[in-house]
């Protein structure tokens, strides 16, 4: 009898965890996978057609001087800036889309008091851009593709550099600011992606329309002239004076290359170039400063310069010092043949301040064009960031 009871207790038990297994199977069976995966670089969705990804960082740096006899200037300089992609892939059709912003402000000397604060706490970077790309698969790593691209900036840039002597205060009359100007691109073309790090994007006709809202419609550059306080000078854009927007037809070619190229460094790199086989409103009568009367010129230039590529190129390296701790040094290139480009700050005789800091002759005395110059931003930092 006892044989027969410990042999039935057995049985139910071995039969219990036989039932408590099988159900375990099932419940395992019916667990689904996560809604997204985070891999380092960018999170995918479950079914892998959507990706997001991005990074943001905050740089700055600080220079403190207090009763320090050899001289010097306190300074301090902020930068943020952010990247963020989506990318949607699933069979034939691809389609990305990235965000990339800066803003940069920097101050030179004592900002305590609200008089200084109103000039020396100036912003040294502005950019807004945007782009997308729909894309269909004709071959392998080549896409038949669409793109639009819009460029611009969050805020207004002033120049403090001239003293309004009727009133004792600094200028600050606007240079730039949102929309003024605003680059929208728009065309077909194709992408080649041979890589995940590495995108082309050429099209042999695309569409440019460079907006400057709130143009000057007075091109005069006098103390007198209250608009230029207001008013965005077209001219510094590649505009005629006193229009507010240019259309343009050409190619273009647009390279993005983003990978660590060694262990925690990470390189950004986004080449654009741009030749217009068409262009109106095109600014082909560009000022100059002549320092022997002190007065303002103009010379024109062949609109067969029209056709002179537009190039810009962009570079980060992202050094990745601990955890949330990076270095960051940031660069940018534009050339843009008919653009205006301040060239100096003072007289080299009078040591007088001219219309918009175009100032200086050349070794034989002949004016300085303010046109045709490479211009040229840099910035390094360490800050915080965070990448996703």
């Amino acid at each position: 009898m006892r044989k027969i009871f410990l042999l039935t207790i057995t049985t139910l038990f071995l039969g219990g965890c036989a039932i408590a297994q099988g159900d375990t199977t099932a419940v395992h069976k019916k667990k689904r996978d996560p809604m997204a995966i985070f891999n380092g670089d960018g999170m995918y969705f479950r079914d892998s057609t959507w990706k997001i990804g991005g990074f943001l960082g905050f740089n700055v740096s600080q220079t403190a001087l207090y009763q320090w006899s050899p001289g010097g200037s306190n300074n301090l300089s902020m930068l943020f800036a952010g990247n963020f992609y989506v990318q949607y892939k699933k069979k034939k059709v691809s389609w990305v889309t990235n965000l990339d912003m800066k803003y940069g402000m920097v101050a030179n000397g004592l900002i305590r008091e609200q008089a200084l604060a109103q000039r020396n706490l100036q912003k040294n970077i502005d950019v807004l851009q945007f782009n997308t790309n729909l894309g269909y698969d004709i071959t392998d790593h080549l896409y038949f593709s669409g793109k639009v691209g819009f460029l611009s900036q969050f805020s207004p840039t002033y120049d403090y550099s001239q003293t309004d002597t009727a009133h004792g205060q600094f200028k600050r009359y606007v240079v730039s600011k949102f929309a003024a100007p605003a680059v929208l691109t728009f065309g077909p073309g194709f992408t080649w992606k041979p890589k995940d790090y590495f995108t082309m994007f050429f099209t042999p006709i695309e569409g440019k329309v460079t907006f400057v809202s709130g143009a000057l419609k007075d091109t005069a550059k006098s103390d007198g002239n209250s608009s230029y306080y207001y008013g965005v000078d077209p001219t510094r854009f590649g505009l005629n004076a006193g229009t507010t927007y240019s259309a343009a037809v050409g190619a273009e070619i647009d390279i993005l290359f983003q990978k660590d190229i060694v262990k925690n460094i990470n390189w950004k790199s986004h080449l654009n170039v741009f030749v217009s086989y068409y262009n109106n409103n095109y600014n082909a009568t560009m000022p100059y400063y002549n320092s022997s009367d002190s007065l303002m010129g103009t010379t024109t230039i062949k609109t067969s310069t029209e056709h002179i590529p537009v190039v810009a190129w962009d570079n980060d390296l992202v050094f990745k010092l601990y955890k949330f701790l990076t270095a960051t040094l940031s660069t940018r290139f534009v050339y843009q043949y008919n653009a205006v480009t301040p060239v100096d700050k003072v007289h080299n005789s009078t040591g007088a301040k001219g219309p918009d800091g175009l100032t200086d002759v050349d070794k034989t005395g002949a004016p300085i064009l303010t046109y045709n110059k490479l211009q040229i931003f840099e910035q390094f930092g360490v800050g915080l960031s965070f990448k996703f």
